[in-house]
């Protein structure tokens, strides 16, 4: 990591909730979005696209920000610059910018881009709560804002705290055919269906309604069937207590990606597939 007192440092997200980190990962960039004001390097001054962005703000109201944010990343983020890939509540990487171009790549989800050697990544970002930032600190990683200049006390607490972290997902790009931890129910049954030998259970069905399957759990040397939610959260499972509350046999166990539901009854058994997962790679 290069270290100077001129270096400066930067949060910058890589699209809303980091929707598009695998893509900038994959390109060893960080990219910011308004596509539509074009190439910057045909702007000589910040005037030019304060006017492009009124004009585009008539039809997108994307562009009734003012492009201070995008102008900023154009002309102030340098070679040695430090980036944290954020976005306020995840951490999906840390980086050193490593070459001088500004890139308008069309290839790109968001076509505005400088090249990034990512030195620490995550398949499963790290949560900015699982952290020992101070409140200021996890306030301005917070900041509705795509770039946000941080100073160097800010930069090394954010990087030693990761550091200590010791994700086991850090360095990972797939895992089990998933390019990045699961955000939605559907890619929860996806990981799931990968890791079904290695649970000792496997699928009779799957459907839209709850509850969502049918699962065989092997328990010593026979195959026990049990009524199953998938959930990317365990608290999501708050939307069906009503109807579990009527009939506690018409769910066995919630299938989830992260169990952060306190509340949980008793009776439920969790199958939380990061914890597994842990164990397993």
């Amino acid at each position: 990591m290069i270290d100077s007192d001129n270096n400066w440092y930067w949060k910058i997200a890589p699209g809303g909730q980091g929707s598009l980190w695998v893509e900038q990962q994959n390109n060893n960039c960080i990219a910011v979005g308004w596509n539509k004001v074009g190439d910057l390097r045909k702007y000589q001054e910040i005037e030019q696209l304060r006017n492009k962005f009124k004009e585009l703000a008539r039809k997108d109201p994307v562009y009734k920000s003012k492009p201070g944010q995008l102008w900023r990343f154009y002309k102030e983020v340098k070679p040695g610059n430090k980036i944290v890939a954020s976005s306020g509540a995840y951490i999906y990487g840390l980086g050193t910018v490593n070459k001088d171009d500004y890139d308008y790549n069309e290839d790109l989800g968001f076509h505005h881009c400088k090249y990034v050697n990512w030195e620490k990544k995550f398949w499963c970002p790290v949560s900015v709560d699982e952290l020992n930032l101070n409140k200021d600190l996890k306030a301005r990683l917070g900041y509705n804002r795509t770039i946000l200049e941080l100073n160097k006390k800010e930069w090394y607490t954010i990087y030693r705290n990761v550091e200590k972290f010791k994700s086991p997902f850090e360095g990972h790009t797939s895992i089990k055919g998933l390019l990045k931890a699961p955000q939605t129910e559907q890619e929860t049954i996806i990981l799931f269906s990968q890791l079904t030998e290695l649970l000792r259970m496997r699928i009779l069905y799957v459907g839209t309604r709850y509850p969502d399957a049918i699962i065989q759990a092997k328990q010593n040397n026979r195959w026990v069937t049990k009524y199953a939610e998938f959930e990317l959260y365990s608290s999501y499972f708050d939307t069906h207590l009503d109807k579990y509350r009527e009939d506690p046999s018409s769910c066995d166990m919630i299938i989830c990606w992260e169990h952060n539901w306190d509340k949980c009854p008793k009776q439920l058994e969790v199958i939380e597939l990061k914890e597994k997962l842990r164990s397993f790679i």
